[in-house]
């Protein structure tokens, strides 16, 4: 069995992973979704199983906390080139099995802390840090062109307007650009909503340190989740669905 750090897009793997939420599910261009996050003392990843395949993980009654045995589930090989978060595909040749072992890492190991000069690229990771600099609170993308743009699009369009932070921050250990993923943790990181995205004091936001969950893709962190102080208990957030969730299928 191999651990969660040898996931490489294009390939397949087989790891034993502890469940760490429990699975969730959403119908995406009419087919059935379901996906949970597993981990182990390496890595963190998403396990998403289209329809027909899903029933593979609805048959097993997974919670989490519960150890699954994962033989030959694919990482997709879209994500060679694009900045998608580490991911498990159920696939037709893929055995899941519920087990037990003693001296896994728990839910809490698994989410531990890490520094972020241990984390690699494509990895998921919890990191404590400080934030130095905010390049944005919002973005315009045109749904027109499928494009990010001013806040007017050459095409003419009027683009919508994201609330998305992108900036720096660091640990001490090492310096990184990150962004937001969705505007849910944008509001959750600056306790703002939408409306008044453009006139955050983004001076604030540097103040204190921020618990962040996410993923390191081509040196940049990508923010699914702002850490509250119960998320050990709670878990809240982690294995939610975004609007880019929808662009896994293959």
């Amino acid at each position: 069995m191999n651990t969660l750090n040898k996931l490489t897009p294009g390939e397949n793997i087989s790891v034993i992973a502890r469940v760490l939420n429990k699975p969730g599910s959403q119908t995406v261009r009419d087919k059935k979704l379901i996906k949970l996050k597993v981990g182990d003392s390496a890595n963190i990843a998403n396990l998403v199983a289209w329809a027909p395949m899903h029933k593979k993980i609805l048959k097993l009654n997974l919670d989490k906390g519960d150890l699954v045995e994962i033989k030959l589930g694919s990482c997709p090989k879209s994500h060679k080139t694009t900045n998608r978060p580490p991911t498990i595909t159920v696939n037709p040749n893929t055995i899941l099995k519920k087990i037990s072992l003693k001296n896994f890492p728990s839910v809490e190991e698994c989410m531990g802390i890490k520094f972020l000069d241990e984390l690699e690229d494509y990895r998921y990771a919890s990191a404590r840090v400080f934030i130095s600099s905010i390049y944005n609170t919002v973005v315009y993308f045109c749904e027109k062109c499928k494009k990010f743009s001013e806040k007017m699009c050459d095409c003419g369009n009027f683009p919508d307007a994201i609330f998305s932070i992108s900036g720096i921050f660091s640990d001490g250990t090492r310096t990184i650009p990150f962004t937001t993923l969705t505007e849910d943790v944008a509001e959750k990181m600056t306790n703002s909503k939408k409306p008044g995205a453009e006139k955050i004091n983004v001076k604030i936001l540097m103040e204190h340190p921020f618990t962040l969950f996410g993923y390191l893709r081509n040196e940049h962190f990508y923010v699914e989740d702002v850490i509250e102080d119960d998320f050990y208990g709670a878990m809240k957030g982690v294995g939610s669905f975004t609007k880019e969730d929808e662009y896994d299928i293959e």
